[in-house]
């Protein structure tokens, strides 16, 4: 992604969502493009997203406004710094799923396969002033 110079609303997207991810995990740290670094591993923030058609209509079933949130998938790295930096594990991919009263981390295939259970969750973990 360092490649590509991303734009300040980009960026400061990255950011929430990614203090969001990294939300109970020590010793990780954000980088202005978004990619959160730890000793062994790597979020990194996808541009080229699946697609969430699925889970927006299940949100919907379950009563919930698809664009009261935000949604960011991140490829998942392992690389152990001892074998030089090389990726050792790729993990199934992570996507951050933020709203006013919701923000949690779902694994993106389960998210797929299963949308309702998903939304359920969303509207069940909802905090409901």
């Amino acid at each position: 992604m360092a490649e590509k110079q991303l734009s300040p609303e980009r960026q400061r997207f990255l950011l929430e969502m990614g203090t969001v991810a990294m939300e109970g995990m020590s010793g990780m740290s954000l980088d202005v493009d978004g990619i959160i670094t730890g000793a062994y591993g790597k979020f990194i923030p996808l541009e080229e997203q699946a697609p969430l058609d699925r889970l927006f209509a299940a949100m919907r079933m379950a009563g919930l406004d698809p664009t009261e949130f935000q949604f960011q998938q991140y490829k998942i790295i392992a690389a152990n710094p001892f074998h030089g930096g090389k990726v050792d594990l790729e993990f199934p991919a992570q996507m951050v799923i933020k709203g006013l009263h919701y923000q949690g981390l779902h694994q993106v295939d389960l998210v797929l396969k299963s949308p309702f259970v998903a939304a359920t969750e969303i509207k069940s973990y909802s905090k409901v002033r």
